[in-house]
């Protein structure tokens, strides 16, 4: 299993201070936001310059219709979706109804704050698709998570599948499989994805630097919790270079390129039978890992697996610490020869 190896460092990332400082710098044709109640959500969404603003309101945050959010501009638009849409169906009929072309529509901007992660992989899965030229991410960083370790993100656990567009063509040799598990505090889905690749060797990527300095002791107590599935048999540490990799909490594009370079590293010592990757941590890395599959990942038995849930919490954090803009030139990645789903 050979990896194409590329230097995502060559794409560009800024920090802002504030929303008021972000809007003040840039200015978009479109920008688009996944709602949810928390405040670098919806402060990012009022401040940020744009000439066409579009709230996506995902099922599973469960709205009711008197809780989403009215329209306060004629250039603000809400798009609404039914139950149990898969992430590709949610997208494309996002895109349909907008009646948008994302390659000529001029400069557009993502907020991945509050996006759903498979929705998330599959909207940059299909951006690579389409050979957009650019697009611009934003995250912002909370301040603190409201319950500490113990804040709840997702409900109802159904099963792991892997997420549209992200099915690679795997081998039936399996003697050296390998998942990379982006862990963030989410243990119990940890635990699943775990639990459906039982036989395969875990990795465990972790965010560090942390978003916040005591968030990285948060993580690894919620991640603990999850060893027996995560350590392999004779394995005794739960931290050690032979099953842990570390990178920025708040950089995609680090966490592109520590993924890339232990999988080269990986393939020098034994060639990986199959590769299977599940963001579970901050959505920047959640990009990272996106970014990585499209650009290398799409001739080979990869896939991005996820433990699919039908609740996501509303609200987990709390303040705004900094807000990220990274710009992804999709035209500077390698050209995808399967089609998303």
């Amino acid at each position: 299993m050979l990896s194409n190896l590329i230097d995502y460092s060559i794409f560009y990332k800024k920090k802002y201070n504030n929303p008021t400082e972000l809007g003040d710098d840039v200015a978009y044709d479109l920008f688009i936001s996944a709602y949810n109640d928390s405040a670098r959500v919806k402060e990012v969404f009022e401040k940020i310059n744009a000439k066409q603003k579009h709230w996506l309101i995902f099922p599973e945050y469960c709205y009711a219709v008197s809780e989403e959010p009215k329209k306060t501009a004629d250039h603000e638009s809400i798009f609404t979706f039914d139950k149990n849409l898969r992430e590709s169906t949610l997208i494309r009929t996002y895109i349909e109804k907008a009646a948008i072309d994302l390659k000529t529509i001029g400069k557009v901007c993502i907020d991945i704050t509050g996006f759903i992660r498979p929705h998330l992989v599959f909207f940059v899965r299909l951006l690579h698709q389409m050979k957009v030229n650019s697009i611009d991410f934003i995250y912002s960083d909370p301040v603190k998570y409201k319950k500490k370790e113990n804040t709840d993100f997702s409900l109802d656990y159904t099963h792991v599948r892997q997420i549209d567009g992200c099915q690679g063509a795997h081998s039936t040799d399996v003697n050296n499989d390998f998942m990379i598990i982006g862990a963030g505090y989410d243990h119990l889905r940890i635990t699943d994805v775990s639990k459906n690749k039982d036989n395969t060797k875990k990795i465990q990527l972790f965010g560090f630097p942390s978003l916040q300095p005591d968030m990285y002791q948060e993580n690894i107590l919620k991640a603990y919790k999850a060893a027996e599935e995560t350590i392999s048999k004779g394995e005794e540490v739960f931290i050690d270079e032979d099953n842990t990799i570390f990178a920025p909490a708040n950089d995609p594009f680090v966490t592109a390129n520590i993924i890339s370079q232990f999988v080269k590293k990986t393939n020098r010592e034994k060639e990986i039978t199959n590769l299977y990757l599940c963001p579970l941590s901050t959505k920047a890395q959640t990009l990272g890992i996106a970014l990585f599959f499209v650009t290398e990942c799409l001739d080979l038995p990869c896939s991005i697996l996820f433990p699919i849930c039908e609740r996501y919490s509303k609200e987990t954090t709390e303040g705004i610490s900094k807000i990220w803009k990274y710009v992804v030139e999709f035209d500077q990645l390698k050209s995808p020869t399967n089609g998303a789903n």
